[in-house]
Parts: structure tokens; C-alpha cells; sequence
């Protein structure tokens, strides 16, 4: 820019990291300040007993994303941390005792779809060419682009995509089921929703696009964790000029004549402009006036929650064979768990989730002759997690993984941590203790998620899952990238 300009990013998720990167990049003074003792947001880190968990996101999907991140900078994700390709990529344990291993083998992925339901083969093959098409086209028109304003979509590429993009106005669920019958191939085609925040009931079927990314582009694991990818993105924005500050709780944003001032208990900090990461309904509800708030209390209200999480991180001794780095166990009917999460919320007493077992992969989370996991139950954002429910769920919870994967973890646990819901609200100021942010709903998609750029308070911007692309870690360096060149634009 032609005239030193500063800019404070409330929250270091990775929303924040990316958009500080972009902006210090392009000049300005940067300045990040993040309400806990670490940076990353919900890519925190839990470290005891020589145990080291990644407590947020832990899949490392589209490397595509990473690699356009870094390469902005003339910097490559190899120069940070090496990644290993997995395979299988994860295993599913249903509850009637049957088991598969999703790979990224076609011809392996084509028998085992075969052997569920006769044809079920070459429909593989047709929904991930089709997926493959669909992902090549989101990316390039609807998330690489943003389109913040019903006019950007008058446009001739986005009318070449329309034919597309009107035929995903459906949901998940009829889609999956113009290609299979069988309920577990399409479980196994709908269980990324989880990542998105929906119900295959309620998730439009453009994101058919994550089947292309989960079979075709494969699932990695960055050495050490997500957390060494935080530590990328923070070494950049330090090379570019980043000042980061942890401990520093923002308190209030204040809109002056002459600028902002950002109060926290670090001290008050002076900008031009203001970039928010944390929670959108919060900073809009707590830190800003109220003439200066785009929506209202009942705006927020109204808004379908991605699910909180029930979380339970163990250290435990041995091993977990049969478990893999990423397991799934799942009712055989799941209906009746987004059920409890959408539809008449309570805690799922027949619940679908995801094991990780880093520890399979990464010698160094873990002490010798020890492994390190995490069971990640989806539930309801806004439940009451008292002590009591969550012991009583703690428990129904290893019971239902010994039940249905025969690994018995209950008399070795020699380190054992919880997380809910009333964390993520604490932890991160997170609205209902949501795990995510907005869930990915029609009416909450594109456009309609909440914007970039404030309407009520010039000079505020906001980044992360709550606006476009959305929900992820990929989406949300992109949503970064977004943020800061809408500031850009505006402040040229």
C-alpha cells in the first residue's frame, strides 16, 4: 500500500493466520491477538504426560488448498512439515459387526462397492467423475471467487455452472440416493457432512464435491499434527512482518473518527482496521456497540448450528489394534443420531463418531509402548454437559467402543481428558458451544452466509467458517485470502 496502514485480527484460527499473512503482505502493519496461551484457535494443542493431541481439526484434506496458500508467498508446505499419505485413509466399524477400509485404490473401492449392491461399481465410478467435475467447478467459481453480493453472480462463468449448480439445489440425501440404494454406501458417501456441520437431510448436494477430495485426493497427515500446519502459517506471517500476542482477551471493539481501538487485557491496541476471527455472533453481540451490529439477537437465534462435540482424549497403554488413524463407528441407521442433533436435540444413546489414533502414524505423540487417541461424538450445540451427563456419556462411550471395535480401553487409561460444549462456548466464545460455526444448510450457503466486509461498521471485516467458503480447515485459509483483499479494495 502507498501509505503505512494497520490492522488488528481478533482470533488466530486459521481464518486470522491466513488473512494476516495476506495483509502484512501486502503492507500493512499486522498485529494478531488471541484470547488463549497458543495460537491456532481451535487447532489448539494438548500436551501432558507425554501425550500430544491435536484438540481441533486433525484431518488434512485438500492439499491443493495448502499448497496455493503457501505458494502466495513463494513458500511450499514441504519447507514446514512432511506429509504421509494414508492408507487406508479410515476404517468403519457399523454396529452389526461388519467392517470396511476406505483406500485410494479405484479398482479396491469398485469391488467393495460391488459386493454391497450388484452395479454399485461402475456407480462409484460415475458419482466420483462427477464429483471430481463438480469439486474443478466450486473451486475455481464459487470458492477461490468470491461472490459476497447477489450481482457477482451475474456472471458468464457462473451461467456456464448454473446447469451444475441448479441440480444441487437438492439435498445430500436424494443425490446419494440417485446412485445407491444400499444405506451403508451411503453412509460412506455422506459421513464428510459431519465436517461440514450437516445432516444428509439438510446439506445441499453440491458438497458431493467432498467425495472427489476423499477418494481421489486422498487423506494425508502432517508430521507432528495440525498443529505444525499453525506453525507454518505462523512462521510466514512472522517472515512478513506479523506481530502475534497471546493472553490477550478482547474485550470490546471501539469504532473512532480516527480509527480502532481494540481493548483487551494486553493493553489496548490502535488500528485502521479491524479484522475478526472469533466467533461472528459474539464479536457482533459482545464487543461492538450496538448501533454497530449488522444483525440482531434474533438474527442469531435463528441460525442452524453446526454440532458441538463430545470429546474424550486418552493416553492409554499398548496398542489399539484394531483401530486405525482414522476410524468411524456407525449405527447402521444413523437417522436417529442427526435426529438428536437437528431435529429434537438430547445426547445420541446410540451415537455415530470418529476415533483418531495418531500414534499410529507419529511415534512422537505418544510414549513408547503407549497410544494416543481421541473419540469425537457429535452432538447438539447448546446441550447441558454438567458433570454428571458427561460422566454417564463418558462411559456409554467406551462402552460402545469395545462393544463394536473390540478394542477395550477402559482398565489401561493412564491419561484421560473432556471436551464439550460448554468448552468450545468458553475456550473460544463460541455461540450454542457450536464445534464449528453455521451448519452448511441451503439458506446458509454462499451468499447467505454472514459477510466479509461489516454493513454497519466501516473499516470491520470479519474471516473464519462462519462466512464464505465456509466450514474447514482449507475453507478457511481461503476465507483469509477473501477478507483481505475485500479490505484491500477497499482501503486502495
Amino acid at each position: 500500500m502507498s501509505e503505512s496502514r494497520s490492522v488488528v485480527v481478533v482470533g488466530s484460527g486459521f481464518g486470522g493466520l491466513s488473512s494476516a499473512c495476506y495483509l502484512a503482505d501486502a503492507g500493512l502493519d499486522v498485529t494478531v491477538l488471541e484470547k488463549n496461551d497458543g495460537l491456532g484457535g481451535r487447532a489448539s494443542v494438548l500436551e501432558a504426560d507425554g501425550f500430544k493431541f491435536d484438540m481441533g481439526p486433525s484431518w488434512y484434506l485438500m492439499p491443493d488448498v495448502f499448497e496455493r496458500f503457501f505458494g502466495h508467498f513463494g513458500r511450499d508446505p514441504s519447507e514446514f512439515y512432511d506429509l504421509e499419505r494414508l492408507d487406508p485413509h479410515y476404517r468403519i466399524f457399523w454396529k452389526d459387526g461388519d467392517s470396511v477400509d476406505i483406500t485410494g485404490d479405484r479398482g479396491e473401492m469398485r469391488t467393495l462397492f460391488e459386493s454391497y449392491e450388484s452395479g454399485a461399481g461402475d456407480a462409484l465410478d460415475s458419482y466420483l467423475d462427477t464429483s471430481e467435475e463438480h469439486y474443478d467447478v466450486a473451486t475455481e467459481q464459487f470458492i477461490y471467487t468470491d461472490r459476497p453480493r447477489l450481482r457477482d453472480w451475474v456472471d458468464l462463468d457462473v451461467m456456464r455452472a448454473a446447469p451444475i449448480g441448479l441440480q444441487l439445489l437438492g439435498t445430500m440425501d436424494d443425490y446419494v440416493s440417485k446412485y445407491f440404494e444400499h444405506p451403508k454406501l451411503k453412509q460412506i458417501m455422506q459421513y464428510t457432512l459431519v465436517f461440514l456441520g450437516g445432516a444428509p437431510h439438510n446439506t445441499p448436494a453440491i458438497y458431493n464435491m467432498m467425495s472427489h477430495v476423499d477418494f481421489n485426493l486422498g487423506v494425508y497427515y502432517p508430521e507432528n499434527g495440525l498443529a505444525s500446519v499453525v506453525d507454518a502459517c505462523v512462521e510466514v506471517g512472522k517472515d512478513l512482518g506479523v506481530e502475534y500476542v497471546t493472553d490477550a482477551e478482547v474485550a470490546e471493539i471501539v469504532n473512532r473518527r480516527e480509527g480502532f481501538t481494540v481493548e483487551s487485557v494486553a493493553g489496548d491496541f490502535d488500528a485502521d482496521f479491524v479484522v475478526s476471527n472469533a466467533d461472528y455472533a459474539h464479536t457482533e453481540q459482545e464487543l461492538l456497540a450496538e448501533h454497530e451490529r449488522q444483525y440482531d439477537e434474533g438474527y442469531w437465534e435463528d441460525r442452524t448450528y453446526a454440532p458441538s462435540a463430545f470429546l474424550i482424549y486418552l493416553g492409554v497403554e499398548g496398542d489399539v489394534e484394531p483401530l486405525e488413524h482414522h476410524t468411524l463407528v456407525l449405527p447402521t441407521d444413523w437417522d436417529g443420531h442427526f435426529e438428536q442433533i437437528f431435529d429434537d436435540p438430547g445426547w445420541p444413546e446410540d451415537p455415530a463418531y470418529y476415533l483418531c489414533v495418531p500414534s499410529k502414524t507419529d511415534d512422537d505423540v505418544a510414549p513408547e509402548d503407549h497410544s494416543n487417541l481421541f473419540a469425537l461424538v457429535p452432538v447438539a450445540s447448546g446441550l447441558d454437559d454438567t458433570e454428571e451427563v458427561r460422566t454417564w456419556y463418558r462411559d456409554l462411550v467406551l462402552e460402545d467402543i469395545a462393544e463394536n471395535t473390540g478394542v477395550d480401553l477402559r482398565d489401561r487409561i493412564v491419561f484421560e481428558e473432556t471436551f464439550s460444549v460448554s468448552e468450545f462456548a468458553e475456550r473460544y466464545n463460541s455461540a450454542n458451544g457450536t464445534a464449528l460455526g453455521l451448519a452448511h444448510t441451503l439458506r446458509q450457503t454462499a451468499l447467505f452466509r454472514p459477510p466479509h466486509r461489516s454493513s454497519a461498521c466501516p473499516g470491520l471485516y470479519f474471516t473464519g467458517s462462519y462466512t464464505t467458503p465456509g466450514i474447514g480447515v482449507p475453507m478457511c485459509l481461503v476465507s483469509g485470502e477473501h477478507t483481505a483483499s475485500t479490505l484491500l479494495d477497499d482501503a486502495a
